[in-house]
């Protein structure tokens, strides 16, 4: 007599690179690409041989249906970061496979929950944003780090907000404290937890702060400046002049998006398409046309490359201000409300969800329009 099937389910590993990046793997030498695959397979995660922006996932195949699960791990352009995502979407899937088995047998799961929280966290660490380790390292100092997921709880995130905020600046504390939110997000996605406690806690709001930008004055003298990278500047300037465009979104360009003066962008934050003309001085920094499946701009790999070079750059050039690529957005925003005194269309140039967002540029030309006033100079009266 045959054995009757057994309900299996299966769990694979999966990786594939972010949508807006997907020329970029496509831009590798095929050489490259043919070991890639030949190692790691068509459709395994990449350590060696293609780092780029991706992200993991799970491939679950459970009584003959297909499910697909994201599991909140990004790969970056940093190699060795990579390795450790990698071993960290390897140990979910672990987790995941013998959690499934022992459902399927009727054992009591060993997993699910039990993971103390700062364990948790500190695997979504590695290939993500700095805020996140900063996070990681103020929860070091929390006492009840070591609480498992499945106890997380009201009471323990107004503790940890506490503890933020005793610690750190409202807007510092705002930032970590949205990490610790996201976590649990990854956390319910995984079917570690059944809900996100945090969804039912007001978050630390944040309060208004100065931002950095550049003057016209400033702007040319970094113009004439030498730079060791000059991809690096020519990205910087033309975010400039170009709707201060977020380093994603100049990372994710190429020359088939620039037609007759003209940028078709979707932004990666707000994934809306976007038609922008782009001013004469934004068409000098491009100079002559290249293949449309080219990048805009050959930038260097790995974010913080760029940010160091911003940093050499500037301080070359006699400029005391702290310049990182995002100083590019505020400077665009400054200057273009100084030309129009139009703060809906800067709001709309610049991609904000809302005029809020915008009104703190509004704040430094009135704060620029009064010291102007102030220093006018003065006469002695007959």
């Amino acid at each position: 007599m045959a054995r009757p099937k057994t309900e299996e389910t299966n769990v694979t590993l999966r990786w594939r690179v972010t949508k807006p990046f997907a020329h970029e793997w496509e831009a590798l030498s095929e050489k490259k690409r043919e070991a890639f695959r030949q190692s790691k397979g068509k459709k395994n995660p990449p350590v060696r041989g293609a780092e780029l922006p991706g992200y993991y996932y799970l491939d679950i195949y459970r009584n003959g249906q297909r499910e697909t699960k994201r599991i909140g791990l990004l790969t970056t352009y940093d190699g060795a970061a990579n390795d450790e995502t990698e071993r960290n979407a390897r140990q979910v899937a672990l987790y995941y496979r013998d959690e499934t088995w022992r459902e399927r047998h009727g054992f009591e799961g060993n997993v699910k929950g039990k993971i103390p929280f700062l364990e948790f966290y500190g695997s979504l660490v590695p290939g993500r944003h700095k805020s996140w380790k900063s996070a990681a390292l103020m929860l070091e100092t929390f006492p009840a780090r070591n609480t498992p997921l499945a106890e997380v709880d009201y009471e323990w995130l107004k503790t940890v907000q506490e503890h933020f905020l005793s610690r750190v600046s409202q807007n510092s504390a705002s930032t970590y404290y949205a990490k610790i939110k996201a976590a649990l997000q990854i956390a319910v996605q995984r079917e570690l937890i059944s809900s996100n406690p945090a969804t039912k806690i007001k978050a630390i709001q944040q309060v208004p702060s100065q931002r950095t930008y550049l003057t016209k004055d400033e702007l040319k003298i970094l113009a004439k400046a030498p730079c060791e990278k000059p991809e690096v500047k020519r990205a910087f300037l033309f975010a400039c002049f170009a709707c201060g465009l977020r380093y994603s979104d100049i990372r994710a360009l190429t020359w088939g998006k620039v037609r007759n003066g003209r940028l078709e962008l979707r932004v990666i934050k707000t994934k809306e398409p976007e038609w922008i003309d782009l001013p004469p001085f934004a068409l000098k920094i491009l100079g002559n046309r290249r293949d449309d499946n080219e990048p805009l701009f050959a930038l260097p790999p790995g974010e913080w490359t760029t940010w160091d070079c911003l940093q050499k750059w500037s301080k070359s050039a006699g400029l005391s201000k702290h310049v990182t690529f995002h100083v590019a957005r505020h400077t665009f925003a400054t200057m273009m409300l100084e030309q129009t005194g139009d703060i809906y269309l800067v709001s709309k140039l610049i991609g904000h969800a809302s005029i809020q967002h915008t009104q703190i540029y509004a704040k430094i030309v009135d704060d620029r329009k009064r010291t102007a006033m102030l220093s006018l100079p003065e006469f002695e009266l007959s």
